[in-house]
C-alpha cells in the first residue's frame, strides 16, 4: 500500500503482471538478493517475501540450470550411444569383409588335398595381398608383424595352414589384436594341448594305467 515503507521499491518491481514477470525473470537469470537486503527491514519484516524469494531462486535459477545440464548431458549420452552403435556395426562389417577376403586369398594358394597350404606359400603368396588389404583399410601393421602372424597361424602344429587358421589370424589382427601377444598365447596354449594329448595317448598304451577323461 502507498505510504508503507519500501512501497516505491516494491511497486517498481511488482507493480503489475508484466513488471513482476520481468523482475522474476531477471532474478532467475541472475539470482542476486543484494537489492532486497539493502532495503532496511524489507526482508525481515516480510518473512513470506523472504521465503518466496529464496524458494524462487533455488527452484527457478538453480533448478533451471540443473534441468538444462541434465538435458544436455542426456543428449550427449544418447549421441555417444549412437556413435558407439555405429562403430560396432562398422567393426562387424569390417570383420565380415576381412573374413570373406581371407577366404578368397587362401583359395588362391597351392594347397594339398585337405585344403592346407605350407608356411612358405602363405608367407610369399598370401601375406603381400594381406598387406595391401590392410593398407587400403588403413590398418596399422609392419612386415615383421605379418611374418610373426604367419608363425602363429599353425595352431595344431601340423606344419600346414588351413583356411580357418588363416582366416582367424587375419581377422583377429585386423580387429586390433596388436601386438600379437594374445595370438601367441593362444598358439602356445594349443601347443601345450597337443603335447598333453600325445602324452595321454602314450600313457594309455602302458599296461595297468587307466586315465580318466
Amino acid at each position: 500500500p502507498e505510504g508503507t515503507p519500501h512501497a516505491e521499491f516494491l511497486h517498481e518491481r511488482f507493480y503489475d503482471i508484466r513488471t513482476s514477470m520481468m523482475t522474476l525473470f531477471v532474478l532467475m537469470s541472475s539470482p542476486n538478493l543484494d537489492h532486497y537486503m539493502q532495503q532496511d527491514g524489507l526482508i525481515w519484516e516480510r518473512p513470506l517475501l523472504l521465503i518466496f524469494l529464496v524458494g524462487f531462486v533455488i527452484m527457478g535459477s538453480f533448478g533451471m540450470t540443473a534441468l538444462l545440464t541434465g538435458v544436455i548431458s542426456e543428449s550427449m549420452f544418447e549421441k555417444n550411444q549412437v556413435r558407439l552403435e555405429e562403430a560396432r556395426k562398422e567393426v562387424d562389417e569390417m570383420i565380415n569383409h576381412f573374413e570373406d577376403r581371407a577366404d578368397e586369398i587362401h583359395q588362391t594358394l597351392a594347397v594339398n588335398e585337405k585344403g592346407e597350404a605350407t608356411r612358405d606359400e602363405v608367407l610369399t603368396q598370401a601375406m603381400p595381398v594381406v598387406a595391401k588389404m590392410f593398407s587400403e583399410a588403413m590398418i596399422e601393421f609392419n612386415h615383421h608383424a605379418l611374418e610373426d602372424l604367419v608363425d602363429v597361424m599353425d595352431i595344431n602344429s601340423s606344419g600346414l595352414i588351413d583356411a580357418n587358421e588363416f582366416k582367424r589370424a587375419v581377422v583377429t589382427y585386423a580387429a586390433g589384436v596388436k601386438p600379437l601377444s594374445i595370438q601367441e598365447v593362444h598358439y602356445s596354449v594349443n601347443q601345450c594341448m597337443q603335447k598333453l594329448c600325445k602324452i595321454e595317448n602314450a600313457l594309455q598304451q602302458l599296461p595297468g594305467i587307466e586315465i580318466e577323461s
